[in-house]
């Protein structure tokens, strides 16, 4: 690659979407380790330009599709890569020789379709749709799975050809403790806590938490009291309903927020990750348990089948009595437990981020060359 100039556009600081700040600066500090001196990296990021009491729903929604194309650079430079499909609408208003677009998921038009399992369907999103149809100017598209670009196609009528998918990376925080380093951050977060702790993480509506409960209470009618659950974000009603409707209020741990420097410490604090998402754009939680030496078990849905890849650890989102039966194992089994802890181990490494930004700086070189 000699002589090329490339402009990383990022979204906005305020309420930047975890995974997209987690993708954004995953991919910008990899690239720039990998970039020979003749290649310049920058990158540009809006300001809000907006009180902090206007920037409710409708205040991101004017930043997003007016402040935004406003500031935005009118650039010459040989790539753009915009890394949030959510402005992609710049295609619109900045003719880009070389644009490129990262896209995570479609939650919103999945959402819309009827395609999460009962949940009502969604209003039309008509500004999501406006981003997402302006990827047909661009010159090329990034997904980080198979099924959002299998989506893409589906949904957006996106052209296959144009669209590479490169998987992200694990974050090299996410490493396996010794076991008394192990012992530390199990007492520093749960005390003196001595039943098994099965995690589960998010709080958005397709994470299936609903499964997790009836797994739970699964585990606990065959005789295996001495399982808890641990949740990690803030505890909103309707997951407390949920929990009372369950009959679990002395086997759930709400652990409130967590940073996301304390969740090496979580992962290895816990006995097993239990991810029953019924979608996932990608799915970063197993694969960062996994790195840190904790079984996950997940559902089979969307991009978790290819994140999971050849592990006898998924099975159907609703299939409680499934996963209840891996959970045993995994928690009980200890010639089967080290078993899938180094497959799980062996498996998240391969997602690193020198070679997600190896695969991107080849793009990055057609596309200039073209």
């Amino acid at each position: 690659m000699t002589d090329e100039r490339i402009l990383l556009a990022r979204g906005f600081a305020e309420g930047e979407p975890a995974s997209s700040l987690f993708l954004a600066d995953g991919l910008s500090a990899a690239l720039r380790k990998r970039v020979p001196e003749t290649c310049q990296i920058a990158e540009f990021r809006p300001k809000m330009l907006l009180p902090s009491w206007f920037q409710g729903v409708w205040g991101i929604r004017l930043a997003r599709y007016f402040l935004y194309p406003l500031q935005f650079p009118h650039s010459r430079r040989s790539v753009v890569h915009i890394l949030d499909h959510s402005f992609a609408h710049l295609l619109y208003s900045h003719k880009i020789r070389n644009a490129v677009v990262t896209v995570t998921d479609l939650i919103p038009v999945l959402w819309w379709k009827g395609r999460f399992p009962g949940m009502p369907k969604k209003n039309i999103p008509l500004t999501v749709l406006y981003s997402l149809h302006a990827l047909k100017r661009a010159k090329h598209i990034i997904t980080i799975s198979a099924s959002t670009k299998d989506d893409l196609v589906e949904l957006i009528g996106c052209d296959p050809q144009k669209i590479s998918v490169i998987y992200p990376g694990v974050d090299p925080i996410f490493r396996q403790y010794e076991n008394g380093q192990k012992m530390n951050a199990r007492r520093r977060l749960f005390g003196d806590e001595e039943r098994k702790i099965v995690l589960i993480t998010g709080s958005q509506f397709y994470k299936n938490h609903e499964t997790a409960l009836k797994v739970i209470r699964s585990l606990l009618e065959q005789g295996n009291t001495n399982i808890c659950l641990a949740k990690t974000g803030n505890p909103h009603p309707g997951w407390l309903a949920m929990v009372k409707k369950y009959g679990l209020e002395n086997q759930v741990i709400n652990l409130g927020f967590i940073s996301r420097d304390q969740m090496p410490d979580l992962y290895n604090a816990v006995d097993l990750l239990m991810f029953p998402s019924f979608y996932e754009g990608f799915g970063w939680p197993p694969l960062e348990a996994m790195a840190c030496g904790t079984p996950a078990v997940t559902s089979n849905a969307a991009s978790l089948a290819e994140v999971m890849e050849t592990l006898d650890t998924t099975c159907d989102p609703f299939d409680v009595e499934g996963f209840a039966a891996r959970i045993l194992r995994l928690l009980f089994n200890e010639d089967e437990r080290r078993a899938v802890i180094l497959q799980g181990v062996a498996r998240s490494a391969k997602f690193n981020w020198d070679d997600a930004a190896s695969q991107v700086l080849n793009l990055y070189e057609i596309l200039g060359g073209q």
